[in-house]
């Protein structure tokens, strides 16, 4: 059991406050956690509001089976939109201003459970692979307000942009990794498809395929990790505003721009049906603290994101976003994880201080 403070901090966002209890069990360090739980609530500078709870089950019934539950209350009056599949150079222009800005309010939550398939035995130094099928129910509900003289108003005027997100998700997913929190070998790879209509609760008609591909190799010492993810992100029908700008799978994710992809662009910098995001970052952590019986873990890290999004698959490979930077990590016993990155990009750069790696 860890309660902590919890502050995150990133553009456009501001600084976030806030507290949260983690729970974790396993049997034996380096072991994956049977149980893991996180009640968190956040109030950032800026009023935007996170507040959720999150349980993982994994292996309770003996099957190497995993079981999820999450649920989440979201208010954003600061929530970013810079126009659908928007590739124009927005440099030097305050990208924090009121027209770029809408109001958002999500609660909502989902149940997802993954069924073991096939087993790969460990195999010296690397780890044991299992591969689930992936099925789960998710149901959200956001209520979008546009501003007055807002982009998002002037390309909506009429529109009704509140939107009910019932979701019926399948897939497969394949997870070799060494540790779930800060891997150093293996593999976490995710393809999954979504289903939203009126036989759902869904507002509109609309899928969504997502797939994932991260990638973890040590190379020479075990505190020298190079990280790589790969990510595709498709959606079709009449998806409503707020999937336009996320990355989907197992963990939704802004993008293209913000915490986790695109680090050095605004939040959500650019959405749309069509995105593609690679991600390489090179991990080392050469100081490793004894606290009592706990390990503490300092080290650092360099980074480089590239990205593509468009409304068209034609028009995908046509305009390239790369950002880059460094940053510091702090893990406590390979469970708890804090990194601190600066982000540069072409328009803009970023601080962020985040209680997870990006990937």
């Amino acid at each position: 059991m860890l309660p902590l403070p919890s502050v995150r901090s990133q553009p456009g966002v501001g600084l976030m406050l806030g507290a949260n209890i983690s729970y974790a069990y396993r049997r034996h360090e380096g072991d994956p956690n049977r149980i893991y739980m996180i009640l968190e609530s956040r109030v950032s500078l800026k009023k935007v509001q996170d507040h959720s709870f999150f349980i993982r089950l994994r292996d309770l019934l003996r099957r190497e089976e995993v079981f999820e539950l999450g649920v989440l209350g979201y208010v954003d009056p600061v929530f970013p939109y810079f126009g659908i599949g928007n590739n124009t150079n927005l440099e030097g222009i305050d990208l924090q201003a009121r027209y770029y800005q809408a109001h958002l309010n999500t609660v909502g939550g989902s149940l997802t459970y993954q069924h073991p398939l096939w087993l790969l035995p460990a195999r010296g130094d690397k780890p044991a692979g299992l591969l689930r099928s992936y099925a789960g129910l998710a149901y959200y509900a956001d209520r979008v307000r546009a501003y007055d003289n807002s982009l998002l108003l002037a390309e909506h005027p009429a529109a009704d942009l509140n939107a009910r997100r019932g979701l019926i998700r399948v897939g497969l997913t394949w997870d070799r990794r060494d540790n779930e929190w800060s891997p150093g070998k293996g593999s976490l790879f995710d393809v999954i498809v979504d289903n939203a209509g009126p036989w759902t609760g869904s507002t509109d008609a609309w899928g969504r395929f997502s797939a994932n591909f991260r990638t973890y190799w040590t190379l020479g010492v075990d505190k020298l990790v190079l990280a790589h993810r790969l990510s595709f992100d498709a959606l079709w029908g009449d998806a409503p505003l707020v999937p336009l700008g996320e990355f989907g799978g197992l963990l939704t994710t802004d993008g293209l721009g913000g915490a986790a992809a695109g680090r050095g662009w605004m939040r959500r910098r650019y959405i749309g049906r069509l995105k593609a995001f690679g991600s390489l970052e090179l991990r080392f952590e050469p100081l490793e603290l004894k606290v009592r019986r706990h390990t503490l873990g300092i080290g650092l890290k360099g980074f480089v994101d590239l990205g593509v999004v468009a409304e068209r698959m034609q028009d995908l490979p046509k305009h390239w976003h790369v950002s880059g930077g460094t940053g510091l990590q702090v893990i406590w016993d390979r469970f708890a994880v804090l990194r601190l990155d600066a982000g540069f990009s072409r328009e803009s750069f970023g601080i962020y201080f985040i209680n997870e790696h990006a990937f």
